[in-house]
């Protein structure tokens, strides 16, 4: 009988109570977290079955929109047409790493695809490619990719286990930007590149610029003056800008000698910021930075926003229109949600242009193995 009256005073003491009620909490917020992360992998996976062919018809059966103020009128229902390059002379080596998962492997293909059609016959590239849950299929469908001048290692990776905020286009998987120094440690200099770009001209004088006494050299983006909310907060004013980790050339040794990686985690880990590891490199590597031309990461994403006058203004160039903008760039980067394969893809005739570019090196990529 005494031993009935104790187990009933431990059910109903107040202590346990909250025990109870803290457990039921936390399943819960398990269950939520896993059901987000299951949203998250659905979503993605949707995008991923979004078909060149279901997008291609798309652009072709939409009505036309309003051309921007800043067209002045002109149409670009048309392909563009891209500087000449010239490559006598041009011969060097570009060590290049990307970062991919299953998610982004037609973007990836497609980069690489791009810059093997546009360098110059006796530049040599080197890729190499971290990734995450690939199969062999998709290992396979990269190193299809190879040629006598360009290579390419896949390097799988493990998940990073840093605090992550999800956000519309920004994955976990970017966080393996901090790890580059420390997988590639027989480099001292490489190229990085996200997946969704295409490269329009040879590598090799890009690779070329010095940075041996910065950290890396990277392009200027305009949410500094034009979607400034979430770089206001990061105190860079007295460096004056804020920029794009699309395409950095980074000193890998001089990142290894000076400890940027505990940095950029602790920074992670400590600083609710909604752009993560583009965010965290602005704040870690202080003036330790150098810039690079606009036409080495040309962003579309703020031309469907803001006029090209101020554009210009901003990255210091004449442009009248927007073949003036991007028939130079060494590398095109759709930096945003909106991707040329997908539902998101804008609807005006200015997208639809560097859309249709990007589909130039998709239709053209080796064919998959069954």
């Amino acid at each position: 009988m005494a031993e009935h009256e104790d187990k009933k005073q431990k059910v109903t003491d107040p202590g346990m109570k909250w025990v109870v009620v803290a457990d039921i909490l936390g399943a819960i917020v398990i269950g939520l977290l896993v059901w987000a992360s299951f949203i998250e992998r659905n979503e993605r996976k949707q995008d991923a079955q979004y078909t060149a062919t279901e997008a291609q018809e798309i652009v072709k059966q939409e009505e036309p929109v309003a051309k921007p103020a800043t067209s002045q009128g002109i149409s670009y229902d048309f392909d563009l047409k891209l500087t000449p390059q010239l490559c006598e002379g041009v011969d060097g080596t570009v060590d290049a790493v990307m970062i991919t998962d299953a998610n982004y492997m037609d973007f990836t293909r497609v980069a690489i695809n791009s810059a093997k059609k546009t360098k110059c016959p006796n530049s040599r590239y080197n890729f190499y490619v971290m990734t995450m849950d690939l199969s062999e299929s998709d290992v396979a469908a990269l190193k299809a990719l190879e040629e006598d001048n360009v290579k390419i290692e896949v390097l799988p990776q493990q998940e990073i286990d840093l605090f992550y905020i999800r956000d519309t286009h920004v994955s976990k998987t970017s966080l393996l930007k901090y790890y580059i120094a420390n997988v590639l440690p027989k480099l001292d200099k490489v190229l990085y590149l996200d997946t969704d770009i295409l490269v329009l001209h040879d590598l090799t004088e890009l690779f070329n610029t010095d940075v041996h006494n910065v950290y890396l050299a990277a392009v200027k983006d305009p949410s500094w003056f034009f979607e400034n909310g979430h770089v206001v907060e990061l105190n860079l004013d007295e460096r004056g800008f804020y920029f794009n980790s699309g395409v950095m050339l980074m000193n890998l040794a001089k990142i290894r000698e000076d400890g940027l990686v505990q940095k950029l985690e602790e920074f992670t880990n400590n600083n609710f910021r909604t752009y993560m590891d583009q965010d965290a490199l602005n704040v870690v590597v202080g003036d330790k930075v150098s810039l690079l031309p606009f036409e080495d990461n040309a962003m579309n994403f703020f031309f469907e926003h803001v006029d090209l006058g101020d554009m210009a203004a901003f990255y210091g160039r004449k442009w009248q229109k927007y073949e003036d903008v991007f028939a130079p760039v060494t590398i095109l980067h759709f930096a945003s949600a909106k991707k040329p394969l997908g539902p998101m893809a804008p609807n005006n005739e200015f997208f639809h242009m560097l859309q249709r570019l990007w589909y130039k090196y998709y239709q053209d990529l080796p064919p998959l193995e069954e």
